[in-house]
């Protein structure tokens, strides 16, 4: 049943998204500065920051001298002017609001800044990028990252109280923003350079826990939406998007990064982190930047039965090449190649009943994934628009192994996998034959459950945009995507000779095609510090599968075969968006939005047919909020938002629990808040919170409902926490010349959650909230630093994500113990 609010959304036509134009405020608008003292680089990335402005210049040794300290209510181009003053550097501004910082020519008076200029300088050396224009007036600044220090998505994410990531099976995450981003497709989409990676479904048609795993290694900004922006770009995402941007070429310099760290875990193996940087010029007009990097987190989960230790390394190594060329003015073109190797030697879950990180598995399960990544970009400027070009292609192979042991067993309980061993059809088994099928199943043990999959993705986007710092812009594109997956699922005997034949008692080959094509576009007006903007987006979905039973699995009930099964979805993404200031002080936010996930098919071979395709869900919500500034070192943001969830999919498992596939739940209402505030007592001196609550209540169940755990109206969202937060406390000093030292302390509370619908389901399990804490100090000198830091300081327990399967009771992952982590980067 559709809400109040969807009904007049629907009626009035409405439809949108956020607006395409990045676009300051008009010139001279003030705003509370408080840039303290520290390298020039770094104070005009904080004002570019607080002024919400894209700034860019030319690396030198003008910009490695200290700045002054500059403070209090100020336009950000009399902010800059304070700051470049006596610095021997000028700025300009360009077209779409780009300011560029230069040295000052031998007529104008250092910092004057000159008169602005419509084009920005003609030198085709690179510029280095170190402001940014938000997409939205109101948002938080912890969504933001700019040259994150975290080698890995998560660990990226852990300073945004709003989104999270779950730990998955495998080595993956699955990525939960406001609450959503259980099962199904990927409600998140993860962008790496502009391309969107998401992993496979397998054989539970659940790729929301296969998120993109490329190390975070030159890095240069991470961006996080917690909602869709698909009417700009892109795939369209139900809940939100993660688009992590690596660092581009720069032309016409040279410059390498080099970075070696050593890790300490209590209780664990040691880990290492290598990594380096290359960039070279190719005359003036074009360079290349060659990455490489190998890294290897320590593994912990011991195994009280085999008597192994630390048994889950994981160690990852990969090269990024990106060749980019400016061979006019208003073209620019890059080409990116990715390459990654991973292996994990076993899982990371371990069990409640024997202890923290022990597991009593019969063998390790080792997992290896293979990623080679593809990208063309071009963009050309017409005048007053650009174009803007994407072709990618990834293959992404995944080697999946599990110790299916436990499950296996579970079958011997089951009367109709006794009726199937004997064909007796309807007639059930006696005690002989009881246990006749019992010691049948025993002799299938210990089981090896061996799934490799290959996915290939071919993606075009194009899309031209408006340029221009005020006024009306506006955003038009398309885009074809194809996604195909080709996999086995082999049930076999394990006995540790990878030299044998595997002796399987069920073997599967299946395949899953995806093709979506797209059309988006938006159009917004930008002035005097307030914005408004609509967009729309319409999606074409079609999938289809194909389930080829080589080998019956007379035990599980995976007996027949499928023929190719098509299923097809099309939806409406729409968002309205609304940024209004109401005072010197204080910026009103309003936001309505609608999203929608496609359609899909189920590959389990014990399914009725009528739960073979799943229908598509959507998500309406409408969000509210404000930032406030009541002095140059203080402001608090806040947003309320209600989600209305329409036929929600979720997992289910067969009766017999050795299948997984996706159902409809019904409809869950969201509401939730958010908070960050940011002080900055003093120069060097940050102290940020942020805090996320939510609340989730199923307003209406369908006949689905019995499938997972008998769920009915009013439970919550399992996998949920109602309440997340984090503290950060961070202190820099000056030591005089290029030396400083800078400190920061980090707490992280997230409350406990129930892993099912209720209590009566016999897989609940509930867990606790916790608190992690860190800290971390930096000491920097010339062209080098040195990093300690120690995570988990205080050694707790944080169950990340726990549940009862057919693998055991209370299987847990959780954060690393106690970590301590040094690393030494040097630029050349």
């Amino acid at each position: 049943m559709r809400t109040a609010f969807e009904h007049m959304f629907a009626r009035t036509g409405i439809t949108a998204a956020s607006a395409m134009l990045c676009l300051p405020t008009i010139a001279e608008a003030r705003t509370e500065i408080a840039v303290p003292r520290q390298r020039l680089e770094k104070a005009i990335q904080q004002l570019a920051l607080q002024s919400r402005r894209q700034v860019i210049f030319f690396p030198s040794s003008l910009t490695q001298q200290m700045s002054r300290p500059v403070a209090g209510r100020l336009s950000f181009e009399d902010a800059l002017r304070r700051l470049l003053a006596g610095t021997g550097l000028t700025f300009r501004q360009g077209r779409g609001g780009v300011t560029s910082i230069e040295p000052a020519p031998q007529d104008v008076a250092p910092g004057d800044g000159g008169a602005l200029s419509e084009d920005l300088p003609s030198r085709s050396v690179d510029l280095v990028v170190i402001g940014f224009q938000p997409t939205d007036l109101v948002a938080l600044e912890s969504d933001v990252q700019v040259r994150p220090t975290r080698l890995s998505l998560d660990g990226v994410m852990e300073g945004s109280a709003a989104t999270n990531a779950q730990p998955g099976s495998s080595g993956q995450q699955g990525i939960v923003v406001r609450g959503i981003g259980t099962a199904g497709e990927a409600t998140t989409v993860v962008y790496f350079g502009d391309v969107p990676i998401s992993g496979p479904s397998g054989t539970g048609s659940d790729s929301a826990r296969s998120t993109m795993d490329l190390a975070m290694v030159d890095i240069a900004r991470v961006q996080i939406s917690r909602t869709s922006r698909g009417t700009e770009h892109g795939m369209g995402a139900l809940a939100g998007e993660v688009e992590v941007e690596p660092e581009a070429p720069r032309l016409g310099t040279w410059q390498a990064t080099s970075t070696a760290g050593l890790s300490l875990l209590r209780g664990g193996d040691p880990g290492y982190q290598l990594s380096g940087t290359i960039n070279a010029p190719i005359g003036a007009s074009a360079a290349i930047r060659l990455t490489g990097y190998a890294h290897r987190a320590g593994g912990y989960v011991d195994n009280v039965r085999t008597g192994g230790r630390n048994l889950n390394d994981d160690a990852l190594q990969g090269v990024r090449l990106i060749a980019r060329a400016r061979p006019l003015g208003d073209l620019d073109m890059s080409a990116m190649l990715v390459w990654q190797h991973r292996r994990i030697d076993d899982g990371a879950m371990w069990s409640r009943a024997l202890g923290r990180y022990n597991t009593d598995r019969h063998f390790a399960a080792p997992t290896t994934h293979d990623f080679l990544l593809g990208r063309f970009k071009v963009e050309k400027g017409l005048g007053g628009a650009r174009l803007t070009g994407i072709s990618s292609f990834y293959r992404w192979r995944l080697d999946r192994n599990y110790d299916r042991t436990n499950p296996t067993l579970l079958q011997a309980q089951d009367p109709a996998a006794c009726q199937r061993f004997f064909d007796l059809a309807d007639t059930a088994c006696d005690t002989g034959q009881v246990g006749a099928f019992a010691d049948h199943v025993e002799s299938l043990t210990p089981s090896l459950l061996h799934i490799p999959i290959t996915l290939r993705r071919l993606s075009q986007e194009v899309r031209i945009e408006s340029i221009g710092d005020q006024g009306l812009g506006w955003k038009a594109g398309a885009l074809i995507d194809h996604r195909s997956e080709r996999f086995t699922s082999g049930l076999s005997i394990y006995d540790g000779d990878d030299t044998t034949p595997p002796d399987y008692f069920g073997l599967r080959q299946l395949s899953i095609g995806r093709l979506q094509t797209s059309a988006f576009g938006d159009i917004g007006y930008r002035e005097g510090g307030w914005q408004a903007s609509l967009g729309l987006r319409y999606d074409r979905h079609r999938v289809s599968s194909r389930n080829d039973v080589l080998v019956p699995n007379i035990i599980s009930g995976s007996i027949d075969s499928w023929p190719r099964t098509v299923k097809r979805s099309q939806g409406v993404h729409a968002r309205a968006h609304l940024d209004i200031p109401i005072s010197a002080r204080a910026t009103f936010h309003a936001q309505v939005t609608r999203s929608f996930r496609p359609a899909g098919v189920n590959i389990a071979s014990v399914l009725l047919e009528d739960r073979r395709t799943f229908e598509g869900d959507s998500l309406w919500g409408v969000e509210v909020g404000a930032k406030l500034r009541w002095s140059p070192g203080l402001s608090l943001t806040l947003i309320g938002y209600m989600n209305t969830w329409h036929d929600m999919q979720y997992r289910a498992l067969s009766e017999n629990r050795s299948h997984a596939y996706i159902v409809n739940v019904g409809t869950v209402a969201i509401r939730g808040a958010e908070l960050e505030m940011i002080a900055r007592p003093s120069d060097g001196a940050t102290i940020k919170l942020a805090s996320s609550f939510i609340y989730s209540r199923l307003e209406s169940v369908s006949d689905a409902g019995p499938l997972v755990g008998g769920a009915a109206t009013g439970e919550s969202i399992p996998f949920v926490s109602s309440h997340r937060s984090t503290l950060s406390v961070s202190q820099r000093w000056p030591l005089g010349g290029d030396r400083s030292f800078s400190t920061n302390a980090n707490v992280q509370y997230q409350s406990g959650y129930w892993s099912t619908f209720n209590r009566r389901d016999p897989d609940f399990l509930a867990t606790k909230g916790f608190v992690l804490m860190g800290v971390e100090g930096v000491y920097r000198a010339d062209q080098s630093s040195v990093t300690a830091s120690i995570r988990n300081l205080f050694n707790d327990r944080a169950d990340l994500r726990a549940l009862n399967n057919g693998f055991g009771i209370g299987q847990t992952l959780s954060a690393r113990a106690r970590e301590i982590v040094i690393a030494w980067t040097r630029q050349w």
